[in-house]
């Protein structure tokens, strides 16, 4: 049969691969199509309704790209699509019978793991047998009702599944190749958040013969680790997308750490990095070590929580010692680690909120991000959520109260002040997270010269995180304070007054200091670029040519060409407008609150930021627990054909909203209960040009140019406006646009804008905004 699969795709889309190479070992012509913003949909569609194919595939990972993906299916039929549609991945495996319920246009779901189901699936269609005979689906029945097939158990034996086709060449980190691979699958945790181990537990229901944890022998990750390494001309990071790199027990990571790196030594693989995800329960400061000698580099730590109830309500365990020492091991040992922190969550008291920001200025050499708790389908958090009738919103997604009125309002304020720095995928928080490991990659891949160089910037990198984490924790502590002192009486409008007042100051501080941090930042990711250009083998031009041809001789069994050349034009062209929601104003979906389900593959990012490229993920923070953001921190460098590094680096690291705003609207008995959405976008003249009168030059130059920016905002009454910029700036009558003469691409110009529901502020780069269309 014909397929295409439809997935996001910034590093390699490691899981879609894996269907793909089932598919093709059955017999099936299998092609794969990135989607990866919602902008691209319409012709996506067109394109693939325009090729004919007889089943389509949506790889849906993610609750928080499931209304996109929804809205590609209605764009296939519209266009005449009339084969049959069917989609898989963690979201649609547990929200499975409401999505089937609510979207006509999808034939079915492929639950759990898919690689035999979905060959099977396929086998039906082709009438080989009924299809609800083919255990591991949900299906509608004759009358349109939703259920499940039989269950399926999990794969295994991980050996016997096909390595993913790779359809593309490789990203690059730093002019390294970075390779997406899997060791293992399945996680021995509990956590109420997370929907990866809710995923696994459904299948043990289902099935309940399947084992959870699941590994690859090492041997057989070793060949394949080695025969890609040699592929890449002998250097590669590997990103293991394993739910956890490691085993309950650290003896036996050990062992098995071990083997692996005798097993590489074996098969002549020598330099390389690792990238993975931790319990910090799991992680001793001799495995560390142990780690480091294999080749790891950058390790996710899930951290989440260290005060003692909020572990225990999220079912991490009593883990605060674990965690202090898991995060020192690492740097002992030479690994750069990051983290998330779940701040809020639906029992969370301000004295845990003080724990964890104690805990996160201690430990600011560890870049962090920070947000709340979500109630994704289907995991114990949103079960419990459901019983207690606190939960608004719908399936595609849920928002919550806090029980506590002064956590819930902090939360509140937390959300607008730190909007973008937490919540934008170039945010400074998801940006400052490659910063280390950018510095360990330029230590073990480059040599030092001229000498110190690499010391240097890797003392900068340390000395910028440090500053970014510890500023973000006094805004932090100076909204905390400002909770306490409204104390737990009722918020008459004086008292809502001075808090919304207080949440525009702050949140302009934030965006003042992020003007700074992305200059510093810029200035930073370009001088480590720079070295790895300059310290670059001058041999290894032509060497990365030869590995651009024979990456695209590796799609074997799986086109990539004919379908996308007719997408070519597919991308966003919204250069000249900055929407910090990275949707359209009535998309109908929460700005505000922080979506922790980023999950491993290749989710997590989103808007264009011109600065570093098209982006690479819109998503979002780790899912689930100990999930990691999709590739290592550092998106690929824009290698061209010779691989020659880019001039930025692209952030991987993004967490993103998921709460439909629709019915999901905060009670009002508290300030700051509906936010409005924001959009900042530059005015074209009269004549069609974008830059009026004072200069012909374009943004982002220093020339002299005067643009004019408005303001959309969602909320239909009255707003007030307080703007910000460097540069010269004239605010226009009416507040909702302005003159602005920036003096350079670094500068930024910012509006807090205040409603009746709420405050957001919004800031846009001098840079961001082009002289084109």
């Amino acid at each position: 049969m014909r397929v295409v699969l439809v997935g996001a795709d910034f590093e390699e889309n490691l899981g879609v691969g894996m269907i793909a190479a089932s598919a093709a070992r059955a017999g099936h012509a299998v092609e794969i199509v990135p989607f990866n913003e919602a902008c691209e949909g319409p012709q996506l569609a067109r394109a693939v309704a325009q090729h004919h194919p007889e089943v389509v595939g949506l790889s849906m990972q993610f609750q928080h790209r499931a209304h996109e993906f929804i809205e590609l299916a209605r764009a296939l039929r519209a266009h005449g699509f009339g084969g049959h549609i069917t989609c898989g991945g963690q979201y649609p495996t547990l929200a499975d019978l409401e999505l089937l319920g609510h979207v006509q246009e999808i034939d079915s779901v492929v639950l759990h793991e898919g690689e035999h189901s979905f060959v099977e699936l396929l086998d039906a269609l082709g009438g080989a047998r009924p299809l609800r005979e083919v255990a591991g689906l949900a299906l509608r029945d004759d009358d349109g009702a939703p259920f499940r097939t039989a269950g399926r158990r999990l794969v295994a034996d991980l050996d016997s599944l096909p390595e993913p086709l790779r359809y593309r060449p490789h990203a690059r980190h730093a002019g390294v190749p970075f390779i997406p691979i899997m060791g293992s699958r399945g996680c021995w945790g509990a956590c109420t958040f997370c929907s990866i181990t809710s995923f696994y537990r459904d299948a043990r229901a289902r099935a309940p013969r399947s084992k959870m944890l699941r590994q690859r022998s090492v041997g057989n990750i070793a060949d394949e680790m080695a025969r890609l390494w040699h592929g890449a001309e002998g250097r590669a990071v590997f990103c293991f997308h394993d739910d956890t790199f490691l085993l309950p027990r650290p003896e036996a990571s050990l062992e098995r750490v071990r083997a692996l790196r005798a097993a590489l030594d074996k098969r002549g693989v020598g330099a390389l990095g690792i990238v993975g995800k931790a319990r910090p329960d799991s992680l001793t400061r001799e495995l560390a070590l142990e780690l480091r000698r294999l080749g790891v580099v950058r390790l996710y730590v899930g951290v989440e929580n260290v005060s003692e109830r909020g572990s225990a309500n999220l079912r991490r365990g009593l883990q605060t010692r674990a965690v202090h020492e898991a995060l020192a091991a690492c740097h002992e040992a030479g690994i750069f680690c990051c983290y998330n922190m779940l701040l809020f969550e639906p029992d969370a008291r301000l004295e845990d909120i003080e724990h964890n920001l104690a805990f996160m200025r201690e430990h600011a050499r560890h870049p962090v991000n920070f947000g709340r708790v979500e109630a994704y389908y289907g995991t114990p958090i949103h079960q419990q959520l459901a019983g207690a009738r606190n939960l608004t919103g719908s399936f595609l997604g849920h928002g919550y109260r806090i029980a506590d009125d002064r956590v819930e309002l902090l939360f509140r304020v937390v959300s607008s002040v730190f909007r973008q720095r937490n919540y934008d995928c170039a945010g400074v928080h998801n940006r400052a997270m490659g910063l280390g490991y950018l510095a360990t990659l330029l230590h073990d891949f480059y040599e030092d010269h001229p000498r110190g160089r690499r010391t240097e910037l890797a003392t900068a990198a340390e000395a910028l995180t440090r500053e970014i984490v510890c500023e973000s924790a006094d805004v932090l502590e100076a909204a905390l304070e400002l909770v306490r002192a409204v104390g737990d009486g009722p918020h008459d409008v004086r008292t809502r007054d001075r808090i919304e007042s207080a949440t525009v100051q702050l949140g302009l501080r934030v965006a003042g200091a992020d003007a700074v941090r992305h200059a510093e930042l810029d200035a930073l990711y370009e001088a480590m670029n720079g070295f790895a250009r300059e310290a670059g083998d001058a041999r290894d031009k032509p060497r990365r040519s030869a590995l651009g041809r024979a990456a695209r001789r590796i799609a074997r069994g799986v086109a990539v060409g004919s379908l996308l050349a007719g997408l070519a034009g597919a991308a966003c062209d919204d250069h000249n407008v900055v929407d910090p929601d990275a949707g359209p104003i009535d998309r109908g979906f929460e700005t505000l609150d922080l979506d922790p389900d980023v999950g491993p593959l290749d989710i997590r990012f989103e808007a264009v930021d011109p600065d570093v490229g098209p982006l690479d993920q819109r998503v979002d923070s780790p899912d689930g627990g100990d999930a990691a953001p999709a590739d290592g921190g550092v998106d690929a460098d824009g290698a061209g054909s010779d691989g020659a590094l880019g001039d930025t680096t692209r952030l991987i690291d993004q967490w993103r909203d998921s709460a439909p705003k629709r019915g999901a609207t905060r009670s009002d008995d508290l300030p700051l209960f509906d936010p409005p959405q924001v959009q900042l976008a530059r005015a074209a003249a009269a004549g069609g040009d974008a830059n009026e009168g004072d200069g012909d030059g374009a943004a982002g130059t220093d020339d002299g140019g005067t643009l004019r920016v408005e303001l959309a905002c969602s909320a239909g009454d009255p707003l007030i406006a307080r703007w910000r910029a460097e540069g010269m700036l004239e605010v226009l009558p009416g507040a909702r646009s302005v003159r602005w003469r920036p003096r350079s691409a670094a500068d930024h110009l910012r509006v807090a804008v205040r409603t009746a529901g709420g405050v957001t502020v919004a800031a846009l780069r001098a840079s961001d905004v082009s002289s084109s269309s």
